[in-house]
């Protein structure tokens, strides 16, 4: 198994107890699925750090989006959303070994009127640091 479904398995599994959770991209969102969350990962930059064992140090981009019913609170709702994410993010460490650091670089809030469906999204942005053998990643 890649680092990756690693990484997103266990924070989703720590994300859950916060409102179900959709570890890869998933659309559209059903109105009966909110209060939910989805996680993804788009991008890593590799970097060499050790010449003879070829070790990789890896810096991934997660997105955490945390979706809410609309209503006369709504940025309220996803303020209290970000900071549950937050909370059980900064509470999990470094999931059992499976990362070396994660920290959030930035968060954004928005609403989103598709049809039917009346929501708003805070999608908070970390960047995650795991180590991997240079052609190993899951060793």
């Amino acid at each position: 198994m890649h680092p990756r479904t690693r990484i997103r398995t266990a924070i989703a599994a720590a994300l859950g107890a916060v409102a179900p959770v959709t570890a890869n991209r998933d659309d559209p969102l059903p109105a009966d699925a909110l209060p939910c969350i989805g996680l993804f990962t788009p991008d890593e930059a590799t970097q060499e750090i050790t010449m003879g064992s070829r070790r990789q140090l890896r810096r991934m981009d997660l997105y955490v989006d945390g979706y809410v019913r609309a209503g006369a609170d709504l940025d309220d709702q996803l303020e209290a959303m970000a900071l549950r994410i937050e909370q059980t993010i900064a509470a999990g460490g470094k999931f059992a070994g499976v990362l070396d650091r994660i920290e959030l670089v930035r968060s954004v809030t928005d609403r989103l009127t598709s049809g039917e469906l009346k929501a708003g999204v805070t999608r908070l942005q970390f960047v995650v640091t795991y180590q991997t053998t240079f052609g190993q990643p899951d060793a």
